[in-house]
């Protein structure tokens, strides 16, 4: 027979506590919806629901959607490893590896893409791989114009092949389709776009290091040329 004093007390026992709201705690959540479901999913009143909460105890901490925006662009940026730099290394290779963390992460949070696109880093937190990739130019020799100038090409380059790579990952094109592609172009007018197309979809694969790598070796040799 169940012990009446113990089912007493059990249901005398106060509840667990919520799990108290944070800035944090609403930012990982609300980067965590967009992750989920893109975008157009967030709102105040979903992440609300989300967190268990009425959606006005957010703006305690966040006082509107274009600070939440700001927060997610934040949490993106701040998950760039800084620690993969190396200064021993060759400035290329310092670029390479930059910009590979960058993509990483940018992969890891596609749905965030159109945020950091749209607002871009403006916090302390979010401009620190910005200054370190400055910072490795300007080891390289560039100028503080020329290694703003080239962190802003390394940036878009970047953000451009990872805009390209979550296309492909929704529909990759097969050869027999980029070769239909190709066909509507008259060979004598685009010889070399019917040559690159019958190489079929592997281009596409190596347009981040190619392009990167172009782009280091170009501003590290315009320097010593200039020198």
């Amino acid at each position: 027979m169940p012990d009446a004093s113990a089912s007493a007390a059990d249901s005398a026992a106060p509840a667990q506590p919520r799990a108290q709201l944070t800035r944090e705690r609403i930012v990982t959540a609300a980067l965590a919806l967009v992750d989920r479901e893109g975008l157009s999913a967030l709102s105040m009143r979903r992440l609300g629901a989300e967190l268990g909460v009425d959606p006005m105890a957010i703006y305690y901490y966040v006082p509107n959607k274009d600070a939440l925006l700001d927060a997610i662009v934040e949490a993106v940026m701040a998950e760039i490893d800084l620690g993969i730099d190396d200064p021993t290394q060759p400035a290329e290779e310092r670029i390479m590896c930059a910009a590979k963390a960058y993509r990483d992460v940018m992969l890891a949070h596609a749905n965030a893409l159109p945020i950091v696109l749209s607002r871009g880093p403006r916090t302390p937190t979010s401009m620190r791989p910005v200054e370190l990739l400055i910072g490795i130019l300007r080891d390289a020799g560039l100028s503080p114009t020329q290694a703003m100038a080239g962190m802003n090409a390394i940036a878009a380059t970047v953000r451009g092949t990872v805009g390209m790579l979550i296309d492909d990952d929704d529909n990759p094109p097969t050869p027999e389709e980029l070769e239909a592609l190709a066909a509507e172009y008259p060979v004598e007018e685009f010889p070399h776009l019917r040559e690159a197309a019958a190489c079929g979809p592997d281009f596409i694969g190596v347009d981040f290091e190619f392009g990167i790598r172009a782009l280091a070796r170009g501003l590290v040799e315009s320097v010593a040329r200039e020198g």
